[in-house]
């Protein structure tokens, strides 16, 4: 079976990439042409350089191709203009879907929570597989939710027209090698450990999806024929508080140690209650492999700061 990925660098197409390196599949990708270089694999997969907006391309990259794994869309912490968003998630997301159309067993596009209405109350949690969507947000963030909308009801029509069967996933924010989220996150905590209060209020509860455990539910989804023009949350196990971030970076940094100074706040502040529960993965035999503090390690590895006596580190580090 030959199968089409999308976005091969992103922070979720990579690691599509490297579990179907695991598999049978016959692999190939459609990348930007300045983004080839940074493609693994390349001597194990075929390559089509080129964008989504791009006929020939589209072409070239889809022939005899059995499933889609569309994961070339803008997601979130947005960083484009709403018109680039748009041209990404929305004309781009067209342009392949009608490329696809009556040729491919299966559309995996890698959507986002944020495209669901807010759930800020725990008395509205879990949020669900088909909770209500809504862009939400400040304008930048509004325009990226209704962007994501957008692309989704794209795939919506196109199944309805019989063109294609889908399996769209809705993951949480995600962790792994490109996490810009997190690794704010992390630096602010870096920056200033004693007075995280206001950013307890901006970014509330959390719970993250790492990328391997994203890639394993897209490869589940593609397939199975209980996934069938499906929307599936994606969610890991663990509800964190940036508190309980604080606390588990503490550990990866003081190995062996264990008055930890953070873990009091920490379990004060997290109620135990799951914000999201993906129970239509779940009810596939999907379960997230990796944890928040494994997350958190990555990051702390990529920042260099894996292993040091205090939490603390002067800002003027942190910039160079």
């Amino acid at each position: 079976m030959k199968v089409l990925v999308t976005g091969p660098t992103g922070a979720v197409g990579q690691y599509i990439l490297e579990m179907l390196m695991t598999t049978g599949y016959d692999v190939r990708v459609l990348a930007l042409p300045d983004s080839m270089h940074r493609i693994n694999f390349r001597d194990r997969i075929e390559m089509v350089p080129g964008e989504l907006s791009d006929d020939i391309a589209l072409e070239e990259a889809l022939k005899d191709i059995d499933i889609v794994f569309h994961a070339a869309l803008v997601s979130p912490p947005p960083a484009m203009k709403p018109e680039t968003m748009n041209a990404v998630n929305i004309e781009g997301t067209r342009n392949l879907l009608k490329a696809c159309a009556g040729k491919i067993k299966r559309f995996v596009l890698v959507s986002s929570n944020n495209v669901y209405a807010p759930h800020r109350s725990p008395a509205m949690w879990p949020l669900l597989d088909d909770a209500l969507r809504q862009a939400h947000g400040n304008p930048q963030q509004a325009a990226l939710g209704e962007s994501l909308i957008a692309a989704e009801d794209l795939v919506f029509e196109a199944a309805e027209r019989g063109e294609i069967e889908y399996s769209i996933l809705r993951p949480t924010v995600t962790a792994g090698r490109k996490c810009p989220f997190i690794e704010s996150m992390v630096t602010t905590i870096l920056r200033n450990p004693d007075n995280l209060e206001m950013q307890r209020r901006m970014w509330d509860m959390m719970q993250w999806s790492h990328g391997t455990d994203i890639a394993s539910a897209a490869l589940l989804v593609a397939e199975h024929e209980k996934a069938v023009n499906q929307c599936f949350l994606v969610a890991g196990a663990e509800p964190v508080t940036i508190y309980d971030v604080q606390a588990l970076m503490w550990e990866v940094m003081n190995v062996g140690k264990s008055d930890n100074p953070y873990a009091e706040i920490a379990s004060r502040n997290n109620m135990g209650i799951p914000k999201f529960e993906p129970r239509k993965l779940h009810a596939l035999g999907w379960r997230p492999q990796v944890g928040v503090k494994q997350c958190i390690a990555e990051v702390l590895g990529r920042l260099e700061f894996y292993s040091s006596a205090a939490i603390k580190m002067p800002a003027h580090l942190l910039d160079e």
